[in-house]
């Protein structure tokens, strides 16, 4: 009811000024009241179940009212040092916001140098840091730190579905890898279109569009490259949703926060039971 008035009595202008000086409210609590630094970071990472040993898949966005006293490096740094020497760090670095299909019919070349991540600073600042391999793919490039980094990245320039077989999202499964949502829905889950190439002919409606597109892509050294990759089909509306709520009955899914930020824990593998299994009791996660 006070949104409702508020939106009929206010103007657009003393809207802002309140939004404005709530976001300085909650930051000023969170900071003041729900502060975490890198050290409990790690330590309620590590209480979840995420080891030094681990491959872990990261979703992240950096809230100014997480608590969090640090900047998304430090963040980057945090996550690096929980599992990045022993283990494996990565998160996607999608260079578009929308749909590929329409990224991909603009025919804007990918520089694996210098195209930037669209996911969030987070993982841009992961892009920039040393040591840090991005694998060579125009849609759906994934960024590895850590022992199998060079590895996971790989060939996958070779492949024309860009989350399935032989990509980093199978090596990633490969590796038994654990995904982490911090400070974002579970519909952030990139893994998905992994699972969801394994089942495609399980499925009564199309994952890919039919066009295999072909881009300009530059490697390390700046030496041109034709990539052909598939997008897929926007008119497929994927709902998350579904998938999440039947994890959560399987008790796959761990919760936890620290501040005012909150966590969403699942094992890969996980993942792609449930999926198979839900699909081929015909309960789709999708909006049919």
């Amino acid at each position: 009811m006070i949104r409702k008035l508020a939106s009929h009595y206010l103007s657009d202008k003393n809207k802002r000024t309140i939004k404005k000086y709530y976001r300085k409210l909650t930051k000023f609590f969170a900071h003041s009241m729900m502060s975490y630094d890198g050290e409990k970071l790690k330590a309620k990472l590590r209480k979840m179940g995420i080891g030094e040993t681990d491959t872990l898949f990261v979703h992240a966005n950096f809230k100014q009212d997480s608590g969090c006293k640090g900047t998304p490096l430090d963040v980057v740094n945090a996550l690096i040092e929980l599992v990045g020497l022993k283990g494996n760090l990565l998160m996607v670095s999608i260079p578009f916001r929308g749909t590929a299909y329409e990224y991909l019919k603009k025919q804007k070349p990918f520089r694996i140098n210098k195209t930037m991540s669209m996911m969030g600073l987070i993982t841009e600042m992961f892009r920039r840091k040393e040591g840090v391999r991005r694998s060579f793919h125009p849609t759906h490039p994934v960024l590895a730190y850590g022992k199998d980094s060079e590895w996971i990245t790989s060939d996958h320039a070779m492949c024309v579905f860009p989350c399935g077989v032989g990509t980093p999202f199978d090596k990633f499964r490969q590796l038994n890898g654990k995904i982490l949502f911090y400070d974002v829905g579970f519909g952030a889950i990139t893994f998905f279109h992994y699972v969801e190439e394994l089942i495609k002919d399980k499925l009564p409606f199309r994952v890919f569009h039919d066009e295999l597109f072909s881009v300009k892509a530059y490697d390390y050294y700046d030496n041109e490259h034709i990539i052909k990759t598939y997008a897929y089909d926007r008119r497929t509306v994927r709902n998350t949703k579904i998938l999440e709520d039947e994890m959560y009955k399987r008790n796959m899914i761990k919760t936890g926060r620290i501040g005012n930020s909150k966590f969403i824990l699942v094992n890969a593998e996980d993942v792609v039971i449930c999926q198979t299994t839900m699909v081929e009791e015909g309960n789709f996660p999708y909006d049919l």
